[in-house]
């Protein structure tokens, strides 16, 4: 969603879609406002997300035939859609589910005779453009299951940390070698697919990936302008990587300092219902009458 005023919003009112599909809703701070250009421009939302951290039946309620909802997982869901104008990918983030999210879309846009969609994908920079993440490492084959930790990532190191960014979550213990992260996928699916297609990369916020077929830069003037200049010069996108690596530092930091804070409330707590229990009156009085005891 922090994508929407300058990159996101612009493209969509470039291309102007009928039907657009987002994978990953989470939270829906992105899903309201795409389902906003639904209403304004008459379009509808195919959301997939198997659980949505928001009101489902008060959405609908609100958004109508605007909102069709999935409630499974992206390569169960896809296969539901007929055909699609754009898609927006920022689900499970690994080179599995991203690969097969990606050849679905390609094998349904063949089967109902509609061209491959232009499509936005999130986390093509670090840490999961070269590294797989597992929301659930079960739904992963085991043959593209990379061995992994609930450890976090720290930038410049290939080695899983204890702290470090998502410290909870299941990282893949290896990062740079095939098969593994969301902008690998994306390669991958590039240099196996006959469609002419290609990928802007834009720098900032773990990355985000615009896949833009070569007919909808040819006939579609305003979005071909929209693209160049997102196109950067090397010397700004290094500028921004730069900016990206501090903000990942602070990220890291504020992360470690919720930790720290969370584990200093439980100890406070813990002490406070040790001094609340019966055990710790009865020492109290103990101790107050040994003192008396003693000071007589």
């Amino acid at each position: 969603y922090r994508f929407w005023d300058v990159i996101t919003g612009p493209v969509l009112e470039a291309l102007q879609p009928e039907i657009m599909v987002e994978i990953g809703s989470d939270y829906g701070p992105n899903t309201r406002r795409l389902l906003e250009f639904c209403q304004l421009h008459g379009a509808k939302l195919h959301v997939i997300d198997p659980l949505p951290k928001y009101d489902v039946a008060a959405w609908k309620e609100r958004y109508g035939e605007h909102l069709i909802l999935h409630e499974a997982p992206s390569l169960d869901a896809l296969r539901e859609i007929d055909h699609f104008d754009a898609v927006l990918i920022d689900g499970d983030h690994n080179w599995y589910t991203v690969y097969n999210e990606l050849k679905q879309i390609e094998e349904r846009s063949k089967a109902s005779s509609w061209p491959f969609p232009l499509v936005m994908m999130h986390d093509v920079g670090w840490p999961y453009g070269r590294r797989d993440g597992y929301y659930n490492p079960g739904n992963i084959p085991d043959e593209y299951l990379k061995p992994y930790e609930r450890k976090g990532m720290l930038p410049g190191s290939a080695e899983l940390v204890e702290d470090g960014l998502n410290p909870n979550f299941p990282n893949a213990t290896s990062e740079n070698d095939p098969r593994n992260g969301v902008l690998t996928a994306v390669e991958d699916f590039l240099e196996g697919t006959e469609q002419e297609i290609e990928l802007v990369r834009v720098p900032g916020l773990h990355g985000l990936g615009i896949l833009v077929p070569s007919r909808l830069r040819e006939r579609n003037a305003k979005l071909a302008e929209l693209l160049q200049v997102l196109d950067l010069h090397p010397a700004v996108t290094r500028y921004v990587e730069l900016v990206e690596a501090a903000r990942i530092e602070a990220e890291i930091d504020r992360q470690e300092n919720k930790a720290l804070a969370k584990e200093n409330r439980r100890l406070k707590q813990q002490l406070q219902d040790i001094q609340n229990s019966r055990s710790w009156r009865l020492l109290t009085t103990i101790g107050r009458i040994r003192a008396r005891a003693l000071g007589k």
